[in-house]
């Protein structure tokens, strides 16, 4: 696995914690431009699964150094265009100490999670969400335990509302039903038939509008991010990782409803193709 990932600077802003305003000041922000690997993925976790290997230049070292004493069946096997069939039966691959699969720069995140060809997936769909750093997962315990008996919504709105008016100056969006159908009334009609009046309700999403979702607070006792900012400000550095966090929380609630689904049995506030259609339709207000 690569020993950085870069950080987006659009998703990095301090107001998901504490809801202030958004700024472009260096106090307004986390650091922007990467993060060690380590510390969004328990990576010894992973291990006991499948081995990792960072490729930060301790590591490399580590393995040449075990690879030569081994001599030749500690090679190490640079892979590039290679089926898993021939990893397999190739002893080229097979006795190789380590398989190299970073010629691809997108390898170590495909082994896990291919979109495009499901039934050639080696680990689960849901292996590396459940594979956090430590400091990630006690804090989302933490919470947890706080929340109780909850429910949780993730209500994705900001980077998914992008829309473009075509040439008759009609305005069009690949999600046409997102904007209202995550609008707070039209959430409370939604998710009635799932989650009753009065629960504990858990709401993850990247909408910066102050007080957008208070119309749920006639209905549910709603629970932010924000709530335990003495519990996350501590350990959370990026919003990579508060979203990891969210992530775990969510997965952990009674009843569980994404913004658009991922598969079949998900429950959703939005029936629009999460997969990117490149279809811009007209977009869609009113309920009518």
């Amino acid at each position: 696995m690569p020993s950085r990932l870069c950080l987006n600077s659009v998703h990095n802003t301090r107001g998901i914690i504490n809801q202030s305003d958004a700024t472009s000041n260096k106090s307004g922000r986390w650091e922007t431009s990467s993060c060690a690997m380590e510390s969004l993925y328990d990576i010894d976790l992973i291990s006991r699964t499948v081995p990792v290997v960072l490729d930060n230049p301790q590591s490399w070292y580590a393995i040449v150094s075990r690879s030569t004493k081994l001599g030749e069946e500690g090679d190490v096997a640079h892979a590039q265009g290679v089926s898993r069939q021939e990893l397999k039966e190739n002893t080229l691959y097979s006795k190789a100490f380590l398989i190299n699969r970073t010629a691809s720069p997108l390898a170590w995140f495909m082994e896990c999670k291919d979109r495009t060809k499901r039934s050639s997936v080696m680990l689960p769909y849901n292996f590396l969400p459940s594979m956090p750093a430590r400091k990630l997962r006690d804090a989302a315990n933490k919470i947890k335990v706080i929340l109780g008996d909850y429910d949780a919504i993730h209500v994705r709105r900001g980077d998914l509302l992008k829309n473009r008016k075509d040439r008759f100056g009609v305005e069009r969006s690949l999600h046409p039903h997102l904007d209202r159908d995550t609008h707070p009334e039209n959430i409370k009609r939604r998710i009635a038939k799932w989650i009753p009046r009065g629960r504990t309700l858990f709401i993850a999403s990247n909408e910066r509008t102050p007080g957008f979702f208070s119309p749920l607070s006639d209905r549910y006792k709603l629970a932010y991010s924000s709530n335990f900012s003495s519990i996350l400000e501590p350990v959370i550095d990026n919003n990579y990782q508060l979203f990891m966090v969210e992530r775990l929380i969510m997965q952990g609630a009674r009843k569980f409803v994404k913004t658009m689904k991922e598969f079949d049995n998900d429950l959703s506030l939005c029936d629009d193709p999460k997969k990117n259609t490149k279809v811009w339709e007209e977009a869609v207000y009113t309920d009518g």
